[in-house]
């Protein structure tokens, strides 16, 4: 299991977040586009080199974001509305093999906690540091092959929930 961090700089003209792992050396730089249509972030590593890119589908009737990985179209993070009072996102994988793999993110908006499941099986859990000036998210990955789509699934998350309108 890998636990992580994700703080969002306060007074930031774009969304920009440091992704840095328990011993609180940074791992991951996560920055949003500032001029673009719909939302966009990349994930990269701390030399800069980009590991995701997140787009956000502009029409759409549900808030749909596809995730990139060396160029290729490797997931797709379509939010639900049913539940009503919580929160769900479906997170579609393709793996190597040209199979789906279905990731469920639950949870509350309001109280800032996620599970992602997949099968009935935990994979990731996120909580939201309150009384903070930026947003600060504690992220436990139990499988580390899934870091950067739990991550970029996150950035997801913030960006429909609690991210600044700039499209």
């Amino acid at each position: 299991m890998a636990i992580y961090k994700l703080k969002q700089k306060f007074l930031s003209l774009t969304e920009k977040f440091d992704v840095k792992n328990e011993q609180d050396e940074s791992v991951y730089i996560v920055e949003g586009k500032f001029f673009s249509v719909g939302k966009q972030f990349t994930l990269a590593n701390t030399n800069a080199k980009i590991i995701t890119e997140i787009k956000q589908k502009v029409f759409s009737f549900r808030p749909t974001f596809y995730i990139d990985i060396a160029g290729q179209h490797k997931a797709t993070v379509v939010k639900t509305f049913l539940p009503l009072f919580s929160s769900r996102f479906l997170i579609a994988q393709k793996t190597a093999d040209g199979q789906i793999r279905q990731i469920v993110a639950t949870g509350n908006f309001l109280s800032h906690e996620y599970q992602f499941t997949e099968q009935q099986q935990l994979i990731a859990t996120v909580s939201k540091q309150w009384f903070s000036l930026s947003d600060t998210y504690g992220l436990e990955v139990n499988d580390n092959e899934l870091t950067e789509l739990i991550i970029s699934a996150l950035i997801v998350i913030d960006a429909v929930h609690h991210g600044r309108d700039n499209d």
